[in-house]
């Protein structure tokens, strides 16, 4: 019988089991080195601070061990596979790949089987989103600060809060700089995507001009309803953008 692998996050040292193969009934649990050593054939980029940025947005749950450590299960290792399947193939943002797991949408059969529920009116938008400083962002997806200087100067993300030492991004526009970089990989580069920041800011106006009176309203009732207002007058022209894109790509196929 082999030694059971020792506790290091890394998944190294001598305690460090052979070959890496998914995890079975006699032996379940893997560190999370050898989770991203095991996936990263598939996914090249990933590292273990972005497996555990993953968890810090409540997508994977792994076991801990009485010392702490992470322990992931067959399961688990599988959940993150669907999950950076997703961020890759389908360009999705966290929130939305959330969305799709806990309907079981992630699969193309279980996206077939979803009903319209998914134009469900969303929870209201969020107030308060975790920062993370220049330094942080580079570490958790490789980017290097001059492709970020350029998702600000085409304001893809926010100029003030990516400028001079000491700015942070905040949650939504690290999602968007992953997003940006991806498409470069494609050959799209942030100049190709102005038009879409221009394009989000004429809906933005369009949708504030229906709901602006209730959210300078003095009663509190009425300003929760605005942005509940908000976000589901948003998420629907976001779904109505998405067909119409489907629609045009699917003429090139015809």
């Amino acid at each position: 019988m082999s030694a059971p692998p020792t506790p290091a996050e890394s998944g190294g040292g001598p305690g460090r089991r052979g070959p890496l193969s998914e995890p079975t009934a006699r032996d379940e649990l893997l560190t999370i080195g050898q989770v991203v050593e095991l996936l990263r054939p598939e996914f090249a980029d990933l590292s273990i601070s972005k497996v555990r940025y993953l968890e810090d947005r409540n997508l994977i749950a792994p076991k801990r061990t009485p010392g702490g450590y992470r322990k992931y299960t067959k399961a688990e290792v599988q959940r993150l596979r669907t999950i950076l399947r997703l961020q890759r193939d389908e360009f999705l943002p966290l929130e939305v790949i959330r969305e799709r797991l806990e309907r079981g949408t992630a699969s193309p059969l279980g996206r077939l089987l979803a009903t319209t529920s998914a134009l469900e009116t969303p929870d209201l938008l969020r107030r308060e989103e975790t920062h993370y400083t220049w330094e942080e962002v580079q570490d958790l997806t490789g980017m290097t600060a001059d492709f970020l200087r350029r998702l600000a100067e085409y304001r893809l993300i926010d100029r003030g809060s990516a400028g001079a030492a000491g700015g942070s991004l905040s949650d939504t526009d690290l999602e968007i700089a992953r997003i940006c970089d991806l498409l470069a990989r494609h050959g799209v580069e942030p100049r190709n995507l102005r038009l879409l920041r221009s394009s989000a800011e004429r809906e933005a106006s369009l949708v504030e001009q229906i709901v602006a009176p209730s959210l300078r309203s003095p009663h509190v009732e009425r300003r929760e309803e605005a942005e509940r207002t908000l976000q589901a007058l948003g998420s629907l022209l976001a779904r109505l953008l998405d067909l119409l894109l489907y629609k045009e790509l699917r003429r090139m196929v015809e």
